[in-house]
């Protein structure tokens, strides 16, 4: 009797480690994913029922570009697909997928794009090197593969906003300060000129006025002249005042801040 049960132990024990390998060997199957973020040449070794993804992200102008090469081996899928399809491919439950036709190729020992992959809209993409029968037209994947897989990416540059953007900061500073310098420049003169036309105005309250006394030629009460109050008059204008444009007169705001006086 405990013969018969260490036997029976003996036996779940190997049954157990059996399934474990197979377990094991089910999750290696399944493949294995790289994602990409620039140019990739490798050379890829896929056993029996094995897979191996290449993951890429584009974005709207950017373009990819495929070549697939068996060195040894048989014949292999290679199938170009979006993300969302390969969530379709890789699920057991799945019972089809789409492909990017123009992209892919079934029983092959060599792949060339016929021109790059431009998506036009952004998006991830995905490379699938598949060594299993996934589909009844593709290879059957019974033997060991090896392949030199060579994809190029072209990445469009993004539009250089922070260039932009300095130009547009060294364009208004530039502005400023030019604005500044005239502004500057303006109230300096304003201020000169409210100096001159202050300095006129003091000038102007200083200026002798002299009266003629009775008995002057042309004064009055002289000889032949009618007897009048004395009157205040000015100077004569000097040589310089000539070339103003004005009747020239000591009470005229024209005379009082005159530049000739």
């Amino acid at each position: 009797m405990a013969r018969s049960m260490s036997r029976r132990y003996g036996l779940t024990l190997v049954s157990g480690v059996l399934l474990l390998l197979v377990c094991c060997q089910g999750v290696t199957a399944l493949g294995y994913e790289k994602k990409l973020g620039g140019n990739y040449n490798s050379d890829i070794q896929l056993q029996p029922g094995d897979y191996q993804a290449l993951m890429v992200h584009l974005e709207a102008g950017d373009k990819m570009f495929l070549t697939v090469r068996v060195g040894s081996g048989d014949d292999i899928d290679v199938y170009t697909m979006t993300y969302k399809e390969y969530l379709a491919y890789k699920d057991p439950t799945s019972v089809q997928f789409r492909i990017l036709p123009e992209f892919s190729k079934e029983r092959m020992k060599y792949l060339e794009y016929p021109k790059d992959l431009d998506p036009g809209e952004t998006g991830d993409y995905v490379v699938v090197l598949d060594n299993t029968l996934k589909t009844a037209s593709g290879a059957p994947g019974s033997g060991t593969v090896l392949a030199s897989v060579n994809l190029k990416l072209t990445i469009q540059a993004p539009f250089p906003w922070w260039i932009v953007a300095l130009v547009i900061v060294i364009a208004v500073g530039a502005a400023m300060g030019v604005w500044v310098f005239f502004w500057r420049k303006n109230k300096a003169a304003q201020i000169e000129e409210a100096e001159m036309q202050k300095k006129r105005v003091e000038a102007a309250k200083v200026r002798p006025i002299f009266f003629q006394q009775p008995g002057m030629p042309g004064a009055p009460g002289a000889p032949g002249a009618p007897m009048a109050s004395p009157m205040a008059t000015a100077p004569p204008p000097s040589s310089t005042c000539k070339a103003c444009p004005h009747v020239y007169d000591p009470t005229s705001a024209n005379c009082i801040a005159c530049e000739y006086r």
